[in-house]
């Protein structure tokens, strides 16, 4: 038999295709074309939630999508129906920020009754700065409202907001909610025992919002600090000394020594002004602090024409602070002085060893009772020393 040479190359063609697909299973028989595979794969590109869910990766969205973003809702919705696994997934998602966001972010919170004795359901709001990152841990700075005030107002006049936002921290701001007996409206129990003490009452609450916080962000533990306006700023001081063991340091904004009765205020309730003596309250701060006693840094404001809370309550803090850590106030003074839109101001520090501040005071004269320096509001004075920066000063160099 004779064959042309075509005819040759055509059986061995054959020949060996037949091999070849005889190997193959019958599941390999059903495999897509080329042509399908390049149709799927250009389907797939084209749908960012299947590449997000291929790179399973938060990495991969953390400063490039905005978790309110439509993509990132259909995303969310598809996770959380896949698996209950994705809990955590979402859960971190959920806390991105994106950095490209100039401000920052305001959530609401409820702080839910305890069992121990005075404690009561709370609101509070906590700004998140922008670019905030649960990787890294992040300082918290509490700021308490004054009395006739609420968590909103505080956060306006106080205007910390802009400097959490540029430094990076978190700020939690607190509100009373509710309380019982005979009170000014809004103002927190500086005066009572009972909410004052550790085991119970305002100050104990106020601490339970800062644990919630920590569940929820990444909170740097080292670096927990607190401030507050009049009622606020006493309660503030109340923190410092019950809870000193696990805040960096605090600041006060006219506000009243630990321990004092309502006499410390010109109110319609009290009458007159009257105060305790240093030595009374140094020692009733040793008590409050029992054997977790630590000397907390403080930050001291006071106004000398502050018609609500006289001056002289800043100077026994100041006093009853070097009496109860036993700091030589007469000594490592470093002074200066100056006018902001002609308010006359005098800052002094009192340094340690380490050349760190534990006490500083700012003295104002001019503006009455209120904020310094923050935005236009009830009990707020912006012409004056921004107390905001100067508080943040402060902190961001004192940690546990």
């Amino acid at each position: 038999m004779i064959l042309y040479m075509p005819e040759i190359f055509r059986l061995r063609s054959q020949k060996r295709t037949n091999i070849k697909y005889s190997s193959r299973n019958k599941s390999d028989s059903k495999r897509p074309s080329i042509f399908q595979r390049r149709r799927n794969n250009k389907s797939n590109r084209t749908n960012p939630s299947h590449r997000l869910l291929s790179l399973g990766r938060i990495k991969y969205l953390d400063g490039i999508v905005d978790r309110g973003s439509r993509p990132i809702k259909v995303l969310l919705s598809r996770l959380s129906a896949a698996s209950t696994s994705s809990k955590a997934l979402l859960t971190r998602i959920s806390q991105i920020q994106s950095p490209f966001r100039r401000t920052g972010e305001n959530r609401s919170y409820t702080f839910k009754a305890k069992t121990y004795p005075g404690s009561r359901t709370r609101r509070y709001t906590v700004h998140i700065p922008p670019g905030y990152n649960w990787r890294r841990s992040t300082p918290l700075v509490m700021v308490l409202h004054g009395c006739l005030q609420c968590d909103e107002q505080i956060q306006h006049v106080s205007n910390f907001d802009a400097i959490a936002d540029k430094a990076g921290f978190v700020v939690v701001y607190p509100f009373v909610t509710s309380y019982s007996g005979l009170r000014i409206k809004n103002c927190w129990g500086w005066w009572s025992k009972n909410q004052i003490e550790a085991g119970g009452g305002e100050v104990e609450d106020l601490w339970g919002i800062i644990e919630q916080v920590k569940a929820e962000f990444n909170i740097d533990r080292k670096r927990i600090h607190v401030a507050g306006l009049s009622s606020g700023a006493a309660m503030a001081t109340a923190m410092m000394v019950v809870h000193g063991h696990k805040i960096a340091s605090g600041g006060t904004v006219a506000g009243v020594p630990y321990s004092e009765t309502q006499r410390a205020v010109a109110t319609p309730l009290s009458g007159w002004q009257q105060f305790k003596s240093v030595k009374d309250v140094s020692n009733a701060m040793t008590v409050g602090m029992d054997e977790k006693k630590r000397n907390i840094p403080i930050f001291i404001v006071h106004s000398k024409n502050d018609r609500t809370v006289d001056i002289q309550a800043a100077y026994n803090i100041r006093d009853s602070w070097a009496e109860c850590f036993e700091i030589d106030i007469s000594k490592r003074i470093k002074v200066n002085s100056g006018k902001t839109f002609d308010t006359p101001w005098v800052h002094t520090k009192y340094l340690n060893g380490s050349r760190k501040t534990l006490i500083e005071t700012l003295f104002v004269e001019g503006p009455d009772h209120g904020w310094y320096g923050g935005k236009s509001g009830d009990f707020s004075y912006p012409e004056a020393p921004n107390i905001s920066r100067l508080f943040w000063n402060f902190f961001r160099n004192h940690r546990l």
